[in-house]
């Protein structure tokens, strides 16, 4: 199965795997702050993801 991707099937690998990487952050951060609420998780993926983009690996 060799086909090229459409436009739209890119978008959709591409969401897709964004939302992988922010449950998998998410994840680490309740694993070291086991009582964290859902609404300071959501401000430190937030802090982590702004990082990354300002700092890339």
């Amino acid at each position: 199965m060799n086909r090229k991707l459409s436009p739209e099937e890119k978008v959709k690998i591409a969401i897709n795997m964004s939302d992988v990487c922010v449950r998998i952050c998410a994840e680490g951060i309740r694993n070291q702050h086991k009582s964290i609420s859902q609404e300071k998780l959501i401000e430190e993926i937030r802090k982590r993801t702004a990082r990354r983009r300002l700092n890339p690996p």
